[in-house]
């Protein structure tokens, strides 16, 4: 098993995370939704795997590049 690291492909806000530590989670699974310049953007799982680590809180501000979610595959 190897993990695989989701990360944020933007600067912004996130106002909803929808995964929890433990759950099950497939390729095109929305993980995560953050708001940049007042548009929501949808980070996308792109693997099956379980969530191992969720890095982020809702209304947490995030840099591109952050660590969002980690995918245990």
């Amino acid at each position: 098993m190897a993990d695989v690291i989701i990360h944020s492909p933007m600067t912004g806000r996130v106002i909803e995370v929808l995964v929890a530590e433990g759950e099950q989670v497939g390729a095109g699974d929305v993980v995560v939704v953050i708001e940049s310049m007042k548009m929501e953007n949808e980070v996308i799982c792109d693997v099956d795997g379980s969530v191992a680590t969720v890095h982020v809180e809702e209304d947490q501000s995030v840099s591109e590049g952050d660590r969002l979610v980690e995918v245990a595959t």
